[in-house]
């Protein structure tokens, strides 16, 4: 049997004394919080405090080995060309680094054991001189300040990396941590000789090959790694020893364009490219444990990426996804996840998407030219797909997931010009199927559209659908907006969020203005008769006559005051504007409304149909 793990059990003093380890580039920060070291120090003091309590008035060097014994777990080494490189429990070792400089600054009148402490911390190179034993190539500055400045920071030293800060921050709780025990001289050096010769870890020496599977199932105490930390460890730890600092440093930078959301880019990443139905099977595990999944040994995607061993070619294959999809993907991923463009504000901030973020992957080659365009194009398409299925009253949640999957495989190596088509083509394929239709006349007809209403619109899409009008309406009349769409669609406080208004209040004089009480309650949930009023207006509008309505409409927003006359005077640039609506709608348009009735409601319904398809593009 092959023999790749080569066991050996040591003592603090014999893993780190006179020692030298390197750490991979593309492994973790040093990053343990002061929850993590407080953990250690309270589990190895309250150990070592049952023993003291036991032997303090006894000669140490003759009860040493009597006191309790503590295990500090595995670490994970494996040595390439005479270097010993840490795979897992560079943590540990760091913080038990820390602690071994604490005692050395603190230990008095016993220069042995100030000499062992110190050849904790750094050992000695023929041609380097003093190293100190963890990656000093890294840490030799912020070392240097722990060790020779007892970690205070000198004025003109700026540390900004995570793991120097983290170094001096933790080193600083390991003297508040004993500032507080307050141990006296004696129980202080006892403690020292406790830690060399009474904590023990395991080393693990594995053969390089194994690095990346070891990487994948360990993690350190209380700090568990992410799946996209996995995947890096798996993947730049498979590459040749020579290459894994250039490959960790394309990586580490390409991270910092999706940092925060990491997991989610390699999630839609490969969703984008290997998802164009809605495989739910497929989907979980690939949003559970992606990292797994691309090794395994018999699914298509791991079949086609071809990153496991035993694919031929694998190591190159690694080295270009890194290189070219990691590289530019990322890129792309945060500039898109910024939502910095109008259309993915809507997508995302606004209507809670984030398939649009696929379908824009998907349709962007490598280092694509017209990456911009694409981003623009697809969010379009993406927030008006969902708005015409809603307006058809056709919008299904997981079947517009499905649409978003089938898309990633339409848009694929497509030009921006081939998008409305492609989108179009879905949209209408779907209607049809929905409806039992062979064809349509139009992606959305007007009697579809007058069959909804604050009755089937759920009140969110509602406010954006009214939302966007009011934008409509501002831009066409060259006037900012009061309040942005977003904050139209998303504060709904009571004195602070928009509400949707019924035009037509539940009284007498609306009610009489149909031929009855059930024709009334039919009508006035109809699009035509509703609109948006902020905070407490909608509560002190109630059922006021529709002429005392008026007021409160023609203070609010665009959409409400065009019912007002007075509006029309006042505003050159609307009857301008309507004029011009005018044309483009075969005479429909904008009109001040006194009474307002069935009449009036489907003249408004009818309005806000031919806004719609102009928003829209229908």
């Amino acid at each position: 049997m092959e023999k790749f793990i080569d066991p050996a059990k040591q003592t603090v003093e014999e893993c780190l004394k006179d020692k030298k380890y390197f750490i991979d580039f593309y492994q973790r920060e040093y990053v343990w919080t002061t929850a993590t070291i407080v953990t250690l120090l309270n589990d190895v003091v309250w150990n070592f405090e049952n023993s003291y309590s036991q032997y303090s008035d006894r000669d140490l060097k003759h009860v040493l080995d009597k006191y309790s014994w503590y295990y500090l777990n595995v670490f994970i080494t494996n040595e390439v060309q005479g270097k010993v490189f840490i795979v897992d429990g560079q943590q540990r070792l760091t913080s038990l680094t820390l602690i071994a400089a604490y005692l050395y600054h603190r230990v008095k009148d016993d220069e042995t054991l100030e000499e062992y402490l110190k050849k904790c911390i750094f050992s000695r190179s023929k041609f380097d001189g003093n190293v100190y034993n963890i990656d000093n190539d890294k840490r030799n500055r912020v070392m240097d300040v722990v060790f020779k400045n007892d970690g205070n920071v000198p004025t003109d030293e700026k540390f900004t990396s995570v793991t120097e800060k983290n170094i001096l921050d933790r080193y600083a709780d390991i003297k508040a941590y004993f500032d507080e025990k307050a141990f006296d001289d004696k129980k202080l050096k006892c403690f020292a000789h406790y830690f060399l010769s009474r904590l023990v870890l395991v080393e693990l020496s594995i053969d390089k090959d194994n690095t990346p599977m070891i990487f994948e199932v360990i993690n350190d105490r209380g700090e568990p790694l992410k799946h996209f930390e996995i995947l890096k460890g798996k993947m730049i730890g498979a590459l040749p020893k020579e290459d894994t600092d250039s490959y960790a440093r394309i990586w580490e930078d390409a991270m910092l364009a999706v940092k925060g959301f990491e997991d989610d880019f390699f999630v839609d990443l490969l969703k984008c490219r290997f998802m164009t139905t809605n495989n739910s099977a497929m989907s979980q595990q690939l949003s559970s444990g992606y990292h797994r999944y691309i090794f395994e040994t018999n699914n298509s995607i791991a079949n086609e990426l071809k990153f496991r061993r035993q694919d031929k070619d694998y190591i190159a294959n690694i080295k270009s996804f890194i290189k070219n999809d990691v590289a530019y993907y990322a890129s792309l991923y945060g500039k898109i996840r910024a939502n910095e463009n109008e259309f993915l504000q809507y997508d995302n901030s606004i209507n809670l998407f984030t398939n649009q973020y696929q379908n824009i992957l998907a349709a962007c080659q490598l280092n694509d030219p017209d990456e911009t365009r694409k981003i623009e194009s697809i969010a379009r398409e993406f927030d008006r797909m969902y708005m015409i299925l809603r307006l058809n009253g056709q919008y299904n949640s997981n079947a517009f997931q499905d649409l978003a999957y089938r898309i990633n495989g339409l848009v694929r190596g497509r030009k921006v010009e081939d998008f409305r088509a492609i989108f179009d083509t879905v949209i209408q394929d779907y209607i049809k199927s929905r409806l039992g239709v062979p064809q349509l006349t139009s992606l959305l007809d007007y009697s579809r559209f007058n069959q909804q209403g604050y009755a089937v619109f759920e009140a969110r899409p509602l406010r954006y659908l009214l939302a966007r009008v009011e934008k409509f309406i501002c831009d066409g009349v060259g006037e900012s907006m009061k309040y942005s769409v977003y904050d139209i669609v998303r504060k709904t406080g009571n004195k602070t969020g928009f509400h949707i208004e019924h035009i037509l209040s539940r009284n007498q004089e609306s009610v009489s203005k149909f031929d009855s009480e059930e024709e009334f309650d039919n009508n006035r949930n109809r699009m035509g008769g509703l609109l948006l009023l902020y905070g407490l207006d909608n509560i002190g509008s109630g059922n006021e006559l529709y002429k005392d309505k008026l007021k409160t409409y023609s203070n609010g927003l665009m959409w409400g005051k065009t019912l007002a006359e007075d509006t029309y005077h006042v505003n050159i640039k609307l009857r301008a504007f309507n004029n011009a609506f005018k044309e483009r709608h075969g005479g429909v348009g904008f009109e001040p409304i006194s009474d307002f009735d069935k009449s009036a409601l489907d003249a408004r319904t009818k309005l806000l149909f031919e806004i719609v398809r102009e928003i829209w593009e229908v």
